[in-house]
């Protein structure tokens, strides 16, 4: 084999260098640049691409918290109403439970006077037939036809015992 020839070897390293250098030299010239460009290109999109990402998750969080306030608001809004509301309604239904109270108040009060009328009534007509009765009693006993006097005595005498 040529290549294992000792006596080959100085041109051998001389080509080697040769070809090393200008590979070297084509390398850091032509190809290194636009790799480095590639590179620093791409390192770029992908920090714009990152920020953008970033500034996309910022205002999402931002219109999160403006909905979750707009929620919390509503939500605030709603309870007003709604103690509002039932506000309106106690004070409606206290207008007509008192309203029911005066009416029911008055005919109470209605219904105990016919009743005091139906009671003066009834012992008024009471007094009489009592009159009546006690006088056919003591007639009955055998104490004779008795005067307004022995009546209205034998009445008294009957109220109190």
């Amino acid at each position: 084999m040529p290549q294992l020839d000792p006596a080959s070897f100085p041109s051998q390293l001389f080509w080697l260098a040769v070809c090393f250098g200008t590979m070297l030299l084509v390398l850091s010239v032509f190809v290194l640049p636009r790799i480095t460009r590639t590179l620093t290109t791409r390192q770029g999109r992908i920090d714009a691409d990152l920020q953008a990402a970033e500034n996309l998750r910022a205002d999402a969080e931002a219109a999160l918290a403006a909905y979750d306030a707009a929620l919390q608001q509503a939500r605030n809004n709603a309870l007003a109403l709604a103690q509002e509301m039932r506000a309106e309604i106690q004070a409606e239904t206290d207008r007509q439970k008192a309203e029911l109270d005066a009416r029911l108040a008055e005919e109470a009060q209605k219904a105990e006077a016919r009743l005091q009328a139906a009671r003066d009534a009834a012992l008024g007509g009471l007094e009489v037939a009592a009159r009546d009765v006690v006088g056919d009693v003591m007639q009955a006993v055998g104490l004779g036809a008795p005067g307004d006097t022995d009546i209205d005595a034998a009445l008294k005498a009957a109220q109190k015992g």
